[in-house]
């Protein structure tokens, strides 16, 4: 107990939450809404979500600069919201939290949505290869081309020589990622994935082939030791029958290239994770124990391992890495 509150007392240190960066933004909305004329609340939710120091100082810009460009071209007048027969208030909410070994903070507003046809039009004639038969998903994707706007005219609320290139490569510049979704008439959402540099994770420590990973623990569901008669084949691909359930397993072995003491998953461990809705069971030698781990992030110093948020130092100097279950999802599709 005294070693882990004094890990937790020398982590306080560097650990801030991400209110200290969300309560900037009352003013901002006020001021500029009252400026453009137009009614806007803003939400916040999941204001204690801490990150590190660092990565607070370098997510303030990237998110005031979504926060301007919601205010000025996301949201809809009063007049026109009621002529599309929504509220004459529209709605910003800033959101964090901590999910699958990283930190993500949504911004989301209910205004027009992208104009997809307006996005091909404007990366057309700045000679941005695209078409018609693009997928919106790429299509949004456009936006983050150095110097691309679809705005008329740049104004001093978003515009201010900073293009949502600038947004992508901030965050890219510490580790993270930037997804848009979009809905015509219902508004964008902009979501920001960062690794968890120095903060602490719950997590669950596993051992694969001499090696040792952490599992998050707000990820995981159960953990059980297959029957043969759960294991099936579904197109070709092996899965487990959980409760009438089938989940594809994930081979830490096979994704991690290692010499694995339990090849068939009767052999070793699966361990039921839950993401976004979406399940799978990873296949692991042994588990280990539960256990506070502080995040470093590895890519200052070394190429990003696929399938990681991170390493930590384990209590007996070995390094770990920190399993990122998106990337693991994306990657057992690819092996697929």
């Amino acid at each position: 107990r005294n070693t882990r509150d004094l890990q937790g007392s020398v982590m306080s240190i560097r650990l801030v939450p991400i209110s200290i960066v969300f309560n900037r933004f009352p003013r901002m909305v006020r001021e500029m809404s009252g400026k453009l004329g137009k009614l806007v609340e803003l939400k916040t939710s999941g204001d204690s979500t801490e990150l590190d120091k660092g990565l607070i100082e370098k997510i303030a810009d990237p998110l005031s600069h979504l926060v301007r460009n919601a205010l000025d071209h996301g949201l809809e007048t009063s007049e026109r919201r009621l002529a599309a027969g929504k509220s004459p208030t529209g709605t910003l909410q800033l959101k964090a939290s901590q999910l699958g070994g990283r930190i993500i903070i949504d911004v989301v507003d209910d205004g027009a949505g992208l104009d997809r046809a307006r996005i091909l039009e404007k990366a057309a004639e700045k000679g941005i290869a695209c078409a018609e038969s693009m997928s919106d998903e790429e299509v949004w994707q456009l936006i983050f081309a150095p110097g691309f706007s679809t705005a008329e005219a740049v104004t001093d609320i978003s515009g201010r020589g900073v293009g949502m290139d600038v947004v992508l490569k901030n965050v890219q510049s510490i580790g993270g990622r930037v997804q848009i979704a979009s809905e015509p008439g219902r508004g964008v959402r902009v979501t920001i994935s960062l690794p968890l540099t120095l903060a602490i994770l719950e997590g669950l420590s596993v051992a694969v082939g001499g090696e040792k990973y952490i599992i998050p623990i707000n990820v995981i569901i159960e953990s059980l030791q297959p029957k043969p008669e759960q294991l099936k084949s579904v197109n070709g691909r092996q899965v487990v029958q959980v409760r009438g359930d089938y989940l594809p397993i994930l081979r830490l072995h096979q994704l991690f290239n290692l010499e694995s003491q339990a090849v068939s998953p009767e052999r070793g461990i699966l361990v039921l994770v839950e993401l976004e809705g979406e399940r799978a069971a990873i296949l692991v030698d042994a588990l280990l124990d539960e256990q506070q781990v502080v995040v470093k992030s590895i890519e200052t110093n070394y190429r990003k391992v696929q399938g990681s948020s991170g390493a930590t130092i384990l209590g007996d100097g070995r390094v770990a890495l920190i399993l990122d279950v998106t990337e693991l999802f994306l990657m057992q599709k690819t092996v697929n």
